[in-house]
């Protein structure tokens, strides 16, 4: 690698320290800046690296960014404050789904599990049971033990988990794309991209380690090892929900009968991974907070903010409970109708993947900035789409809503996000097609 990308590497690290140790969140000028300059540097180092060397010492590279955060304080995110809340209720014996924060907070149980009032304030939902799946409380479960020694040892032993699957993401990521014979330089769409490593390993979000899971997955599907492939599918959908939305276009890859037993081994390991948690009462909760969430959170939203503004005019009032559950079911038709579309091939699968997500996150009620990493990851394997990276860099102008003390989204920044990102998408599709032909 020449000097001068040496030089800028350096000025890369740089804006990952203001990330993490300088930035307000509320300052939104900066945090514009700050993105602008790491997206800059990360088209430059994208577009001229070719050589499979050199894309190695790039790798390396994208790690050290990554532990620039090791001690750094979440700033984008206030998240943390639950996983420490939820792992200090699991290490002292309570069943962290069977709890609202709201209902205990000033209760002897409060007191035994050392949650505090200062913890508790810092809370973004404390109305709500939590939604976290079972590894992620195991891992929170480390948050709330070290906690005892402050809220910043709890958050680096949240962080260094965070931190060996993004090492382990990269390294199955570089296998996934020999065993697709897609070149090797793509891997940097994803290890270098500043979205993916402030949201990860800066602000603590989990969809770094169910990409890890469901990486390592598919790529024991391609050398045929459905079964063991299956455990790592449930080790996913136990991090995070979203890997079920990708269980139909296996379907349709593997044939009906290594499906069947696909899900079933999925559905026992997924199981044995909520015993430590089992409760008549936890069932209702988990749907309790699923369905909260789809009927009342929303942020960030494209066509459902269409058909909100559409519902004020026609009744006045915000229809997200009529319209949340519709727009379910409408993304669960499409899913499957993508899903039994051509699959040849495993490039073919995730193509699908890459499609299925996008489609969920076109009629998504409520589309953080993190959500888009997914995305991000799956672009790596798709030939000739690339709007999931466009939408990487707009997706932060949703962090406007910030600059407000009540969070009020600018829904003028929303609309420029979209328009650019809805365009492309069509673009890419419409030239997709003359590729095919």
């Amino acid at each position: 690698m020449s000097p001068f990308k040496y030089i800028l590497a350096i000025v890369f690290a740089a804006v990952y320290v203001c990330f993490g140790y300088f930035l307000e969140r509320e300052n939104f000028q900066h945090l514009i800046i700050l993105f602008g300059a790491g997206f800059v540097l990360y088209f430059f180092f994208v577009f001229t690296t070719k050589d499979k060397n050199e894309t190695d010492i790039l790798l390396w590279v994208s790690m050290i960014f990554r532990i620039i955060f090791i001690v750094a304080i979440p700033c984008l995110s206030d998240d943390y404050f639950r996983f420490i809340w939820d792992g200090k209720l699991f290490i002292n014996g309570f069943n962290p789904y069977l709890f609202i924060p709201s209902e205990i907070v000033n209760t002897e149980i409060a007191e035994t599990a050392g949650l505090t009032q200062e913890l508790y304030n810092g809370l973004n939902s404390p109305e709500y049971y939590t939604v976290y799946p079972p590894i992620n409380q195991l891992i929170f479960s480390l948050g709330g033990f070290f906690s005892k020694f402050g809220m910043l040892a709890g958050i680096i032993a949240i962080r260094i988990p965070i931190l060996i699957a993004e090492f382990f993401t990269i390294k199955y990521i570089r296998k996934l794309l020999d065993s697709l014979q897609l070149p090797h330089h793509h891997i940097l769409l994803y290890a270098l991209n500043p979205l993916v490593i402030v949201e990860l390993s800066g602000n603590l979000h989990f969809e770094g380690m169910m990409l890890l899971c469901i990486v390592v997955g598919t790529y024991w599907l391609i050398a045929n090892k459905w079964a063991g492939a299956a455990f790592w599918w449930a080790m996913a959908i136990s991090i995070k929900l979203i890997p079920v939305l990708f269980l139909p276009v296996l379907l349709k890859r593997l044939g009906i009968t290594k499906s069947i037993w696909f899900y079933i081994i999925t559905a026992l390991a997924l199981v044995f991974t909520f015993l430590p948690f089992l409760d008549e009462k936890l069932i209702e909760h988990i749907f309790s907070s699923i369905n909260l969430y789809f009927q009342t959170f929303e942020f960030n939203a494209s066509i459902y903010y269409v058909i909100r503004w559409i519902g004020f005019k026609q009744v006045g009032y915000n229809i997200i409970q009529q319209v949340g559950p519709i727009l379910s079911i409408v993304t669960f038709v499409l899913v499957m109708t993508v899903s039994f579309y051509r699959n040849n091939s495993w490039q073919d699968a995730l193509k699908k993947m890459f499609f299925a997500y996008t489609i969920y996150l076109l009629l998504a009620t409520t589309v953080h900035p993190w959500y888009v990493i997914n995305l991000v990851l799956l672009s790596v394997f798709v030939r000739n789409y690339r709007y999931a990276i466009i939408w990487s860099v707009l997706v932060v102008l949703s962090y406007s809503a910030y600059m407000s003390d009540d969070y009020q989204e600018n829904h003028l920044l929303i609309a420029i996000e979209y328009a650019i990102v809805i365009g492309w998408i069509g673009f890419e599709l419409i030239r997709g097609r003359k590729l095919l032909h």
